[in-house]
């Protein structure tokens, strides 16, 4: 069952990424953003996309512990700790957005809260995500699945952002200069430092 589930997300992953490619080198449609709800786009990119994610977590679940790396249980235990993290993550930054904007819609340039660390947390945060979940699992399916997934959450962000830009024009352009295409890290690792501190009483 393992086998025929990784053959599966294969080839949902094969699919979006040479659609994401084709994109994202401009020859002659849009997968990602979809143009809109019922739009041939949205009946392909969708069932894939979800197709895929899910079965990134059967897959892990179902080789869970296979040994390929040989890491040891406290280390992916930590990874299971940072997924979950992960995944709180961009639960925040999804209703920041809001629902439509995070699938694609165009209701506003969002730069506050989270967007000030990151132009993608959503994508930031998952890539995260299945890289966690690939390590915990530590099998050779979901490595490779995992993996696969990365690399649409990847292309999805560089093939969203000449559609930003259209949009957004100046303001998009002002905010690309000002904030890094997924994390930056010394404002995340500053504000953690200050979450910190206030909760063990020091002074600001």
């Amino acid at each position: 069952m393992t086998l025929a589930m990784f053959i599966l997300g294969m080839v949902a992953a094969t699919v979006l990424i040479v659609l994401l490619l084709a994109t994202w080198f401009d020859l002659g449609f849009r997968i990602w953003p979809t143009p809109g709800p019922r739009s041939w786009q949205s009946y392909v990119f969708w069932p894939l996309f979800r197709g895929l994610n899910a079965l990134c977590f059967v897959v892990a679940i179902l080789d869970f512990g296979g040994g390929a790396l040989a890491i040891p249980f406290a280390l992916r235990m930590i990874a299971l700790a940072a997924l979950a993290a992960s995944l709180a993550s961009f639960v925040y930054a999804f209703r920041v957005l809001g629902r439509d904007n995070s699938y694609g819609a165009s209701q506003g340039l969002v730069t506050e809260g989270i967007y000030r660390w990151s132009r993608n947390p959503q994508n930031a945060m998952l890539i995260l995500v299945y890289l966690a979940l690939a390590l915990a699992a530590d099998s050779a399916a979901a490595y490779v699945l995992c993996a696969a997934m990365i690399a649409v959450y990847a292309l999805m962000i560089y093939v969203e952002e000449p559609w930003l830009e259209g949009i957004y024009r100046q303001p998009y352009r002002v905010y690309c200069g000002q904030v890094p295409r997924y994390i930056d890290w010394r404002k995340a690792l500053a504000a953690v430092r200050t979450f910190l501190r206030r909760l063990r009483g020091d002074a600001p």
